[in-house]
């Protein structure tokens, strides 16, 4: 949000080698930032899926503007992500491949409302620091809520989901970069996910063995598309 640029101060303070940037306000801080510091070291800018690149013109617009690397937007079908690649610069692109898929973001925290008497960040005793939410739906499912650095809340779908299916398709199309997401998995587990899709990228082993051994819904972004069975 406008003034909140002391997250991104923290950031570059860090010395990340890569920022995933989810705003254009955002993004323009980092350019300005190397414009007026061209002799530091900058981290490599990843558009991230919250920039909405849904087409081939976005994704030029983006990469142009100064992005690195765009990540295509969570709202493409496999059908829509293959047209989109067909006509852009697959080498500049990261396709996140596995993830708990982020459903919903609101500036109300859950854990000050129900962990704390609290009423905000100054006097709710960050609850979320020790303990873990989650909201569960009509089914029983618990989907884990999550808290960043501006005290907003994350609800994140229980279930992981890949596109490791689709893992062939977007070789042949070019993209070389694929990213996979934790959010609370055991060491073991983030090794077994890893080692399962460099196994799948080798081709020692399909897709549908990846996704069908994580027991992760095999999905690409927020729909599979009402034509693909």
């Amino acid at each position: 949000m406008p003034g909140e640029n002391g997250y991104h101060n923290n950031i570059l303070r860090l010395q990340p080698d890569a920022v995933l940037v989810r705003n254009t306000g955002a993004l323009y801080y980092y350019l300005r930032h190397r414009q007026e510091n061209p002799s530091a070291q900058h981290p490599q800018l990843i558009g991230d899926f919250s920039l909405n690149i849904a087409n081939h013109k976005a994704a030029e617009l983006f990469l142009e503007a100064g992005c690195d690397m765009v990540t295509p937007s969570y709202d493409l079908n496999i059908q829509q992500m293959v047209d989109l690649l067909g006509v852009s610069r697959t080498a500049e692109m990261e396709i996140v491949i596995h993830q708990h898929l982020p459903m919903f973001h609101t500036e109300h925290c859950v854990y000050c409302t129900f962990l704390s008497e609290g009423t905000n960040y100054t006097n709710c005793g960050r609850p979320c620091e020790e303990q873990r939410a989650s909201l569960q739906d009509r089914i029983g499912m618990s989907h884990p809520v999550r808290v960043d650095e501006g005290c907003r809340n994350t609800v994140y779908n229980a279930i992981e989901q890949s596109g490791a299916e689709y893992l062939s398709h977007f070789l042949e199309l070019g993209v070389s970069r694929y990213r996979v997401e934790f959010l609370e998995e055991t060491t073991e587990q983030v090794q077994e996910v890893i080692d399962l899709y460099n196994r799948a990228l080798r081709g020692e082993i399909s897709g549908t063995q990846v996704w069908k051994t994580l027991k992760a819904t095999n999905q690409l972004g927020v729909t599979r598309g009402q034509l693909v069975k």
